[in-house]
């Protein structure tokens, strides 16, 4: 009889270890959240304002390049072998700023698109780790990144993040 008592107590607890020691799971989907709050939509057009600012000044240069490989073309039967050396200079030089300019403005794009959406994704998983917290979830997957390549009992929690960020539509856009 002490035997059958003690085991039962023994698998009582292992049964109360096993419990308290599971995981609980959740999946979002990350990109669909950030592509439903308003932040984004702002950012995207200051983002793409920033783009054709630059793409502006590339046009530029390359259409004042074209002008001097015209100009160039045109009247090369007329200049001086010095005057032919220093035109064909110009328009090597001139290639290798627009070069480096478009370079340097894919750079500072990049720069810029981070620098506006940091913010917005900060908020996004500072919203995610509260719904995780409030709901007791150990882990939460990103299911827009293509690493969960499998999920067995998780929950998506992304109408309670939704919820959470006061977007009005709970609704996920794709």
């Amino acid at each position: 009889m002490k035997k059958t008592i003690r085991t039962l107590v023994i698998a009582g607890f292992t049964i109360i270890a096993s419990s308290a020691g599971a995981q609980k799971l959740a999946h979002i989907n990350l990109d669909s959240l950030l592509r439903s709050m308003p932040e984004s939509d702002s950012a995207r057009k200051v983002g793409q304002g920033h783009y054709q600012m630059l793409e502006s000044e590339v046009e530029s240069m390359q259409k004042e390049y074209q002008e001097k490989v015209q100009d160039y073309q045109a009247h090369q039967s007329t200049y001086t072998e010095l005057i032919k050396n220093t035109k064909q200079q110009e328009i090597q030089d001139m290639g290798q700023r627009i070069q480096a300019f478009q370079s340097s403005a894919q750079s500072d794009l990049q720069r810029f698109n981070d620098s506006i959406t940091k913010p917005i994704i900060t908020k996004a998983k500072s919203a995610v780790t509260s719904v995780a917290k409030e709901h007791h979830y150990n882990y939460v997957f990103d299911t827009s990144s293509g690493v969960v390549l499998y999920s067995e009992n998780s929950d998506d929690i992304y109408d309670m993040v939704a919820e959470k960020l006061g977007l009005k539509s709970a609704a996920k856009k794709q």
